[in-house]
């Protein structure tokens, strides 16, 4: 206090001693405030260093030791209320042609497109192959699978109905096979000539195992053409699943010359759209 001196006796005040603890004054309040405060404040310490222990990980913590942090993932946009998401866009994307401009197709799915662009593996060989009966064939065992050899003999039988006999007298080639039998029409015929009546090794659809070549009464091959069988099968082929390759007037489309005889079997449904559409065989392949 201002003014006081060293050693005083202090002042007495209604008998009370000034700086005694007593119970009227108004300083154990303001204690007993400012503890509740401190206690306060210490609490909301605690529970905000707890939450940053036992929260959702988005504290500066991190991940526990030894353990990768978890990438937050972005939320995608919702669909609207009622509605799935739209699924991503298939996709269409075909083989890629090799360097010379080749593209390899799937061995054993029957309905690969086979031309001068498109060509089966060299290995690729039918694993059902089963042989055609001998009163059907002509120039020795001919081959095919068995669901084209099913539609086969229908097709015969509806012919010889009709009054035509029909006989097969090349079905399956290997990739080997056909080698030699495009080598032979080289060498007979030149390269230009092959290459419009023979398929280069891995192009013909006779290395399927679905496709054959017919005649009748001794006239196959070019002997075959402008025949009443020729054009019974044009007509009707496509009626027991199999097409006509290579149409007449079509030679700019498919790269071959006319072949009434050769047929190939893709399946009733494929051939009937192929048949309705006037579609070469081909072009049909070449939209799926």
């Amino acid at each position: 206090m201002a003014g006081s001196k060293s050693g005083a006796r202090p002042t007495r005040r209604n008998g009370r001693t000034v700086g005694r603890a007593g119970n009227s004054g108004p300083w154990p309040k303001v204690f007993l405030a400012a503890l509740v405060s401190l206690t306060a404040s210490i609490v909301v310490l605690v529970l905000v260093a707890a939450d940053s222990f036992t929260g959702d990980g988005s504290g500066s913590g991190g991940a526990p030791a030894g353990e990768p942090d978890t990438p937050v993932s972005v939320a995608t946009p919702s669909a609207t209320p009622g509605e799935l998401p739209s699924p991503p866009p298939a996709s269409t994307e075909r083989p890629t042609p090799g360097p010379d401009g080749i593209v390899v197709v799937a061995c054993g799915d029957i309905l690969v497109p086979l031309d001068k662009q498109h060509r089966l593996p060299a290995d690729c060989e039918p694993p059902d192959l089963v042989r055609l009966p001998d009163d059907i064939s002509h120039g020795g065992a001919q081959y095919l699978r068995p669901e084209a050899l099913d539609a086969l003999l229908s097709l015969l039988d509806a012919a010889r109905r009709d009054g035509y006999e029909l006989l097969v007298n090349s079905s399956y080639r290997s990739y080997a096979v056909q080698e030699q039998t495009y080598a032979t029409w080289v060498s007979l015929y030149g390269q230009e000539y092959a290459d419009r009546t023979s398929a280069r090794p891995g192009h013909s659809e006779h290395q399927l195992g679905t496709t054959v070549d017919v005649g009748a009464r001794g006239r196959f091959l070019e002997d075959f053409v402008g025949t009443p069988e020729a054009d019974w099968l044009a007509e009707n082929a496509w009626k027991y699943g199999f097409i006509v390759s290579y149409p007449e007037g079509k030679e700019r489309i498919t790269g071959y010359a006319y072949e009434p005889w050769h047929i190939r079997y893709v399946g009733p449904d494929v051939a009937a759209d192929v048949h309705h559409s006037g579609l070469t065989l081909r072009e049909y392949l070449l939209k799926r």
